[in-house]
């Protein structure tokens, strides 16, 4: 679900063989474009490479790049979203260097027939990957094994997220079938996450750090997305992710209702001019509700820089998800967080009726012309719920035509409960307030479902390293398979 794609290095690296006479190959990358923008926080310079290009290697996908590498064995790595800009900067034989040298372990997908890996490899083949439908071998998900004469066996299953749903359940089967050869003695699992990257210029420093951009849109105003945004951002956290908020709202923001952070206002730089988020629970929030100027009065261009400035010189740290909540419409913010921001996904928010319907179409159809994949539609205030009986005051229908129309694998809807209205307007969101209700459940839901739909929007061509007969990695072995998925 969530087990790694090769796709989050600290150093990324495209795809690296180990094969005589491999020809090198020059990758391309998109000259920076700079504007200038006044706002209230000043003047400020906007670095980040064309849009177009930086699309179409976003959703093209990976393939596969050859370099040469001394020495026996193969490894391969993908170009994922993050190696294509990183590696093209640094140059092929940095790039190399790093695979080869300090980057990731690859996964491990062969061993020797007959030898003890080939047994673990094989025992681990019983795992399978819901989402992908293949083993977790074949996935790429095995690392570091190590088998000692005394019959012990160390492995790591890499996640792509610490906040991966069904991590227990992998650390449980993998020990299970393991544990079941007649020679092993002992079963050690490390369960790891991938180091933070993405493919965000290197000038757009603030997001350097963050891994997964989702955002929460709905094009109608009073749905319920901010509150969907905020209790789906600590949802996330307390599954166990680095998670952030951006609310892009500068005319009317809501998180200063929302959440009760102890220091309610942003923090500037007075030398590099970064922005400190503020922190409520454990998540980064940043707001111009907390810029001590209220909400703005101001034309579209002076938003648009004001937006770009906010969440680009923002000091985001390393973050596996950062929530932007989008104000209503598909205008000049909107335009410009696209343009600006790789979203890796968005969650779109409606109500039952169909005038709800035909504004959230709208912005449905801009994720469409921009190439970002809408995961799930949260439908708020369905129905509330009477000795069993569930009435619909608002209609029904919108969040499922939207789903069919559009072809959107998921679907939420949430109930109408005066405890979710009541706790954004107390400041702390439901999901902290009463975890195991039914509405967090529901939350939950969601949440889980990011997470699965963005780990299989991620995943690619898997790196891979034979066992040699030695029992060491770095053996020649099968080029690897097919990317899961």
């Amino acid at each position: 679900v969530r087990l790694a794609a090769l796709q989050g290095h600290s150093s990324p690296s495209p795809h690296v063989h180990a094969l005589p006479g491999a020809p090198a190959m020059a990758l391309s990358v998109s000259v920076p474009c700079v504007a200038t923008t006044s706002t209230p926080f000043g003047r400020h310079d906007h670095r980040h490479g064309t849009r177009a290009a930086h699309l179409a290697h976003h959703r093209s996908g990976a393939s596969s790049t050859t370099f040469h590498l001394p020495g026996p064995g193969r490894l391969s790595y993908p170009r994922s979203r993050a190696g294509i800009h990183t590696a093209a900067r640094r140059g092929p034989f940095a790039a190399a260097a790093a695979a080869a040298g300090s980057g990731p372990s690859p996964s491990i997908t062969s061993a020797p027939e007959g030898s003890r890996e080939a047994d673990v490899l094989g025992a681990l083949k019983n795992v399978i990957d819901p989402d992908f439908g293949t083993d977790i071998v074949s996935c790429g998900f095995i690392k570091d094994l190590r088998v000692t004469a005394g019959g012990d066996v160390t492995f790591t299953l890499e996640l792509t997220t610490p906040a991966c749903p069904v991590k227990e359940e992998f650390d449980r089967l993998s020990r299970s079938f393991v544990g079941a050869l007649d020679w092993c003695s002992s079963v050690n699992v490390n369960m790891t996450a991938q180091p933070v990257t993405n493919d965000m210029p290197d000038t757009v420093e603030g997001l350097r750090g963050v891994r997964h951009v989702i955002a929460v849109s709905s094009c109608k105003g009073g749905v319920g997305k901010s509150t969907t945004s905020v209790n789906l951002a600590y949802t996330l956290a307390m599954m166990g992710a680095k998670v952030g908020i951006f609310d892009a709202d500068v005319y009317g923001p809501s998180l200063p209702t929302m959440v009760s952070p102890e220091v309610a206002v942003l923090q500037m730089d007075k030398d590099t001019g970064a922005i400190t988020p503020t922190d409520y629970e454990g998540v980064g929030i940043v707001s111009f509700g907390f810029a001590g100027q209220g909400s703005a009065i101001m034309r579209g261009p002076m938003v648009s820089g004001l937006i770009n400035q906010m969440i680009t010189t923002t000091n985001w740290g390393d973050l596996d998800y950062l929530i932007l909540d989008m104000p209503p419409g598909t205008g000049d913010i909107q335009l410009t967080l696209c343009q600006v921001v790789s979203i890796t996904a968005a969650v779109v928010v409606t109500t039952p009726q169909k005038l709800a319907f035909i504004d959230v179409e709208k912005g449905v159809r801009m994720f469409s012309k921009l190439q970002v994949p809408c995961v799930a539609v949260v439908e708020n205030m369905s129905y509330f719920e009477v000795d069993g009986v569930k009435h619909k005051p608002f209609g029904e229908g919108s969040g499922a035509r939207i789903c069919e129309e559009y072809g959107i694998p998921n679907l939420f809807q949430m109930p109408i409960v005066p405890e979710l209205s009541a706790c954004g307007d107390n400041g702390r969101p439901l999901v902290l307030v009463d975890p195991t209700g039914e509405v967090s459940s529901i939350y939950g839901a969601i949440g889980a479902k990011v997470v699965q739909e963005v780990a299989k929007l991620s995943a690619g061509p898997r790196g891979s390293l034979a066992v040699d007969a030695t029992g060491e990695a770095g053996g020649a072995g099968a080029p690897p398979g097919p990317p899961a998925g």
